[in-house]
């Protein structure tokens, strides 16, 4: 079995030329650069791009502005019994008896 999808970026930049013949094809290729640089994988690259397509709005650069910050990359996700410690906490705090 192969690994899909498959990168085909002469073919998006191909697509991207036909469909939006306002864009600049050099700052489409650096912007897919840069974006590949920062670890955004294929999928997510193709549906970013055709979303900004469709986006009449939209320009190349808007692409970066949509990648996750490096901070949050590296950021592990949080285990279910945090959720479970904040509810609990926020519940405890909802529920303190009047002192007054």
């Amino acid at each position: 079995m192969t690994d899909v999808p498959r990168p085909a970026t002469p073919q998006l930049i191909a697509l991207a030329a036909a469909a939006r013949p306002d864009w600049s094809i050099d700052q489409l290729h650096d912007v897919i650069a840069q974006a590949r640089y920062r670890d955004i994988t294929w999928g997510r690259l193709l549906v970013a791009i055709a979303q900004l397509i469709a986006d009449p709005d939209a320009e190349p650069p808007d692409l970066l502005a949509q990648a996750p910050e490096e901070w949050r990359r590296r950021r592990h996700p949080s285990t279910p019994e945090t959720a479970h410690r904040g509810a609990a906490a926020a519940r405890a705090a909802l529920h303190q008896p009047d002192t007054d």
